[in-house]
């Protein structure tokens, strides 16, 4: 079996340095940033799979309105420019979970991955709801704290512990 890494929402829209920072708050970017390339690149030399993964979200009149980021076609919706690029394995996503794409669930069990290390943003959103899809399909799942952006700093003790109760492992 083998290990993947996920990069999640690493877009333009969300941690770019023309992302809206009062909604997209992140401490310390560039430090994550940096920390999400040391793992691309560990996951690259060791010969793992490297797995990006983008909210991208319709570009229409309801989405402009009521998200208003990640809309396809535009700059934010892109790979924030910062990101190590080391594969062609790019899967998008509408929903919070990275695994309500079967396209991905498909990628995983086609290259018999059992264990994966989730970064990027956001801990309380769409890592915590990946995660918890992951292990739901018999995933082993790791989440380097050094590596995830948290808005909610509050929420964010809760969602680890449920985390935690499922079997995730923060490092």
């Amino acid at each position: 079996m083998k290990k993947a890494l996920l990069i999640i929402d690493a877009q333009e829209d969300f941690i770019g340095e023309q992302r809206n920072k009062e909604k997209f708050n992140f401490e310390d970017i560039d430090n994550l940033i940096n920390n999400i390339n040391k793992k691309i690149i560990f996951y690259q030399r060791n010969k793992d799979i490297v797995i990006y993964i983008a909210s991208v979200l319709p570009n229409n009149f309801f989405y402009k309105k009521f998200f208003g980021y990640g809309l396809v076609g535009t700059k934010g919706a892109k790979l924030d420019k910062r990101i190590k690029i080391v594969s062609q394995n790019y899967f998008e996503k509408q929903f919070t979970s990275a695994f309500r794409n079967s396209n991905l669930v498909k990628f995983m069990k086609k290259n018999e991955v059992s264990k994966i290390e989730l970064v990027g943003v956001d801990n309380n959103e769409c890592i915590f709801k990946t995660a918890r899809s992951a292990v739901k399909i018999g995933l082993n799942v790791i989440i380097p704290s050094n590596s995830i952006g948290i808005i909610n700093n509050e929420k964010y003790s809760r969602i680890t512990n449920k985390l935690k109760s499922i079997g995730v492992a923060y490092i």
